[in-house]
């Protein structure tokens, strides 16, 4: 909705040209405050799906490249190919808040980035640490990126800024052939140790990095790869060894299978009506189940697919040509750790085309509206009724042609 005017507010803003960024601090005097309500809650399937395309993006590992579908599984071609900008080995894609695309290489020791539309590549993205063999990417609470290591000496999970500069080694302890993570709505981080695929574990750390231990033996557990979490606190956790998918309680007890008769799962995304996909190395495919884990056969196979270890599912209509620098600010949100709603307090011009995103860990568009409203709108998650949102940390930005303000939300249940 639109707000009052204020008298006098001010904004902390940060603009960022090497990567390194400076913080200012200004007064505006008599600015309108433009109020934007979110409201997050569960609605059918109809409200946006109808108008909105996406696309599906899967990683051709044995290929060195990163096939596109449409959401029915029809084989749209190559979206990066093959070898492109000395792409080898790729781990993952994280769709970056600019609108370009990230993908690691298990032989590459940077970071590549590529254009949102084209899937032409743009240049190496991260700076000032040589990755050893890169596999898993999320965008962290921190709005930092989290980055996995397979390597041998180095085995810690690191961390980058939005513009791909270092900024540390984010676990205290080394992190070996660490695969899918999470945090929960604590901040904690859990992470998938494939170790030697036949004694793997999950293992979590506090907020800051510290070690907090094995959350998951290998009791039972072997070759962990693709790691979440359910609305209602429940984990689950891809084992590729043996072909199954596990599911535990909130404390890491077992609860059972979850689903099986797959080879070697790894890698795993949800499409707009709940169903999820999954790739599977052993079968060059990707697998389709409903909500429950029910299998409704395969999403995509053959067209020289080699060993799918990702898939990522993104909103088109959000998806965009990485731009010149913009003006980075922060966006205040008013109340921004609960159920919602959550309102936004946007302090500086922005234009008629100005719109907000909701984006979660892997940087994907998970919602988005036009702030050109003047009253309430609904701030709809792509979600079946009676499906609770996941509680967790969220990334908010409102994008302009000039502009793109951040700001995050933790939805709490």
């Amino acid at each position: 909705m639109l707000g009052p005017v204020y008298p006098k507010t001010t904004l902390v803003g940060v603009r960022s040209e090497n990567g390194l960024g400076s913080t200012i601090e200004r007064t505006i005097m008599k600015r309108p405050i433009l109020l934007v309500c979110l409201f997050l809650g569960a609605c059918g399937s109809t409200l946006l799906h109808g108008q909105t395309e996406y696309q599906v993006l899967v990683n051709n590992r044995g290929a060195n490249a990163i096939y596109q579908y449409d959401i029915d599984g029809n084989y749209l071609g190559e979206f990066i190919a093959a070898n492109s900008g000395g792409l080898s080995g790729p781990e993952d894609v994280l769709f970056h808040p600019d609108g370009s695309v990230l993908v690691t290489g298990f032989n590459n020791s940077v970071i590549k980035r590529y254009d949102g539309l084209t899937g032409d590549f743009i240049g190496d993205f991260s700076t000032g640490y040589l990755l050893d063999t890169p596999s898993k990417m999320s965008i962290g609470p921190d709005s930092l990126i989290y980055v996995t290591q397979w390597g041998s000496t180095q085995r810690k999970v690191v961390r980058f800024d939005l513009d791909g500069a270092f900024v540390d080694e984010f676990t205290s302890v080394d992190a070996p052939n660490g695969l899918g993570h999470f945090w929960d709505a604590e901040g904690r981080f859990y992470i998938s140790l494939f170790a030697d695929g036949g004694a793997g574990t999950v293992h979590r750390f506090a907020a800051d990095g510290s070690d907090l231990g094995v959350f998951i033996d290998s009791s039972i557990l072997q070759g962990p790869t693709g790691l979440w979490q359910d609305a209602n606190g429940d984990i689950y956790v891809q084992d590729w060894t043996v072909g199954r998918v596990l599911r535990y309680d909130q404390d890491g007890q077992f609860l059972g299978n979850w689903i099986t008769g797959l080879t070697n799962p790894e890698g795993m995304a949800e499409l707009p009506n709940g169903d999820l996909l999954m790739g599977d190395w052993g079968e060059d495919a990707v697998h389709r189940f409903d909500a429950d884990g029910n299998h409704l056969g395969h999403f995509t196979s053959g067209n020289g697919l080699i060993d799918p270890n990702g898939v990522r599912v993104r909103e088109l209509a959000a998806s965009g040509v990485a731009e010149g620098r913009k003006v980075e600010a922060e966006l205040r949100i008013v109340l921004n750790i609960g159920p919602g709603p959550f309102e936004l307090l946007i302090e500086q011009p922005i234009s008629a085309d100005a719109v907000v995103l909701l984006i979660d860990a892997a940087g994907r568009v998970v919602e988005t509206f036009p702030v050109s409203t003047t009253k309430a709108v609904p701030f709809r998650m792509p979600v079946k009724p009676k499906k609770k949102v996941v509680p967790g940390r969220y990334h908010v930005l409102v994008r302009d042609p000039d502009a793109v303000l951040r700001g995050a939300v933790t939805i709490t249940e």
